[in-house]
């Protein structure tokens, strides 16, 4: 297999996708199956999409660790290999009509270096995806070995910039960077994955989590931003050290982690700026 993180998210996103389509189904997979405290809920959809990660995992003969965003740390095997799998990112934001969902997976060496990652699109049938010591690339799916360059965009400018601020939770919006939205040519706001492979795509210019932070298996997504060109630091301008997220990960820690990532080092520099004000 070429990549487990890439075959991972094909297999998800696709059975997925065409459930998604269901209007009958949606209404089954929208109901909520536990309560993990904080506003945060799972629903049918998460357990729907965990149980093909686990289904492909035996099928392939995984004998590694695998951390899921709802079972948590599961060792599968002896081996000394990470898979990191969020396999249904913004589940509330679908129930109410937003569709801003994603697919990502990660797979790590024994010391939590870098081997693959990918990130699904569930809007748009396609894939960011690297491999390590490779930049980052389109997948074109079905046909998994269609593959353009990934490439950030070239906006330098707060001004000319569409950035996305992360607000969605009540606490988030305490301190929000008021600089940013009155400078920023657009602003949205969503979180997870989609975020990233948005930014690996060329589509946004900047993302901005400066306040709570992203959970450590979202952080991991924007690996993927710099491989595809991108700049990305934690708040105070550090760089993001993603093989200690990873080694994290896999003794089951789950951290919160700053990100300010933008397309360019000029317009990373600018948000920064803004932020500090």
């Amino acid at each position: 297999m070429e990549s487990l993180a890439l075959a991972v998210v094909d297999r998800i996103s696709e059975r997925m996708r065409s459930v998604l389509q269901d209007a009958q189904q949606i209404e089954a997979l929208s109901a909520v199956v536990a309560d993990k405290g904080g506003g945060h809920l799972a629903h049918q959809v998460d357990l729907s999409a965990e149980g093909i990660l686990f289904a492909l995992l035996d099928d392939v003969g995984y004998e590694g660790v695998v951390f899921s965003e709802e079972r948590g740390l599961v060792e599968l095997g002896n081996q000394a290999r990470l898979l990191v799998c969020d396999p249904y990112c913004n589940t509330s934001l679908t129930f109410r009509g937003f569709r801003e969902s994603a697919v990502a997976a990660y797979e790590y060496g024994p010391d939590g270096e870098f081997v693959s990652g990918a990130i699904a699109d569930l809007q748009v049938r396609r894939i960011l995806f690297a491999r390590a010591g490779e930049p980052a690339c389109v997948v074109h799916p079905p046909r998994l070995e269609v593959r353009t360059r990934a490439s950030v965009s070239d906006v330098r400018g707060v001004e000319d910039a569409l950035l996305t601020i992360s607000l969605l939770k009540r606490k988030r919006r305490a301190v929000p960077p008021l600089r940013l939205f009155a400078d920023a040519a657009m602003v949205t706001t969503v979180d997870g994955a989609i975020t990233a492979a948005r930014l690996g795509f060329g589509e946004i210019d900047g993302f901005v989590d400066g306040a709570v932070g992203q959970p450590s298996y979202e952080a991991l997504a924007y690996q993927l931003v710099e491989r595809a060109g991108g700049t990305v630091t934690d708040h105070l301008g550090k760089p993001l050290d993603f093989g200690r997220i990873a080694r994290g990960l896999g003794r089951g820690v789950v951290d919160r982690h700053p990100v300010v990532a933008a397309s360019t080092e000029d317009l990373h520099r600018e948000i920064m700026a803004r932020l500090t004000v």
